[in-house]
């Protein structure tokens, strides 16, 4: 924090920056500064996070991911039952 301290603001040479802008690192004071989703920001790079695209998940991926939970739960299930059978005609 002390280097902050002794350093100035990218925007305004008179004032002290208080934060570093996470995704170009330039020095911040506390006007400069923006926080999105608890990360500081200077006002550039904000505006392009806010335009970026929301990212949205394979919907082909996620289908393929739960018929394999299904797969698997149902072959668990047939093997629990199985030696379950198995053991009881020990007994």
């Amino acid at each position: 924090m002390d280097a902050l301290n002794r350093q100035t603001c990218a925007e305004h040479a008179e004032r002290h920056a208080l934060a570093v802008c996470m995704a170009c690192r330039k020095l911040l004071c506390q006007e400069c500064t923006t926080q999105w989703e608890g990360i500081h920001y200077c006002r550039d790079c904000v505006g392009r996070l806010a335009a970026a695209p929301a990212r949205r998940g394979r919907p082909l991926g996620t289908m393929a991911m739960l018929a394999l939970t299904v797969v698997a739960a149902l072959a668990l299930i047939r093997l629990a039952v199985g030696l379950g059978v198995l053991m009881a005609g020990m007994f």
